[in-house]
């Protein structure tokens, strides 16, 4: 039995890089959030927009959340639906930074940097980096039916 011949396109490149940027995002955000869920959780306190259970809830999830969902888009499994996840999430993200900020809250965005290391973020930074992510979301929701992914490629070897 033949292999199937893997032909290059540049399309599925794009989306094959798109989809390792923004999983690779995702699991670096992700890792600091869950070695130290207590300074995300005051980090999360910062948004004042959840009560106390919410926040603790929140912080002990969404890492874990976002490690998954950056780990299935890069290996290529459900990705998908792991790309449209990621959207809703940063939509989220985008309403509750902005929403602080506008109410007057200097705080940093929960990221990646934790305790003394966090500095606040600016609005047009924030806006800026998380609307390109959304947009390569919305692009691999979209179109990432014939990307290769490593997965795949194992699949077919077999």
């Amino acid at each position: 039995m033949m292999a199937r011949e893997v032909r290059f396109s540049w399309g599925g490149a794009v989306l094959l890089l798109l989809r390792f940027a923004l999983g690779g995002v995702f699991i670096y955000y992700a890792t600091p959030k869950i070695v130290a869920p207590d300074l995300f959780a005051a980090d999360v306190f910062n948004y004042h927009l959840l009560p106390p259970w919410g926040v603790n809830t929140l912080a002990l999830v969404l890492p874990w959340l976002e490690l998954y969902t950056g780990v299935f888009l890069v290996l290529g499994v459900w990705s998908r639906a792991a790309a449209t996840l990621m959207a809703g999430l940063l939509v989220v993200f985008l309403v509750a930074f902005t929403s602080a900020k506008l109410r007057g809250y200097d705080i940093a965005c929960g990221c990646a940097e934790r305790g003394a290391e966090a500095k606040p973020t600016g609005l047009l930074f924030f806006w800026l980096r998380d609307s390109a992510m959304l947009a390569a979301a919305f692009l691999l929701a979209r179109f990432d039916r014939r990307a290769p992914s490593p997965v795949g490629l194992l699949r077919r070897r077999a």
